[in-house]
């Protein structure tokens, strides 16, 4: 059995981490590092997910259901004073 887009991108994910836990393990870690390891986590978290529904036989595209990384939108009715803190690449939106 082939592995899947998903899969194949969990397994990139994950070994990044490795990398990453392994330089923070030596004190070696910076801050971009820890805004990285919690970036992947987020989207380690999505990726298992979208697993899953592929498992379950579900027809599921890495290109377009990852690219939402899950981040929902207030919507219209929103309070005056919230400030949307979301966006598609995970960064904060100007």
């Amino acid at each position: 059995m082939a592995r899947s887009e998903i899969t194949q991108k969990i397994e990139e994910l994950s070994e990044e981490k490795e990398s990453l836990l392994a330089r923070e393990g030596s004190h070696h870690a910076g801050a971009g590092d820890h805004r990285r390891l919690a970036e992947i986590d987020h989207a380690l978290g999505v990726l298992w997910d979208l697993r899953r529904r592929e498992l379950a036989g579900e027809y599921v595209r890495l290109d377009e259901d990852f690219l939402d990384r899950y981040v929902i939108s207030p919507g219209d009715d929103a309070p005056e004073d919230y400030r949307w803190q979301g966006s598609v690449s995970g960064r904060e939106e100007d």
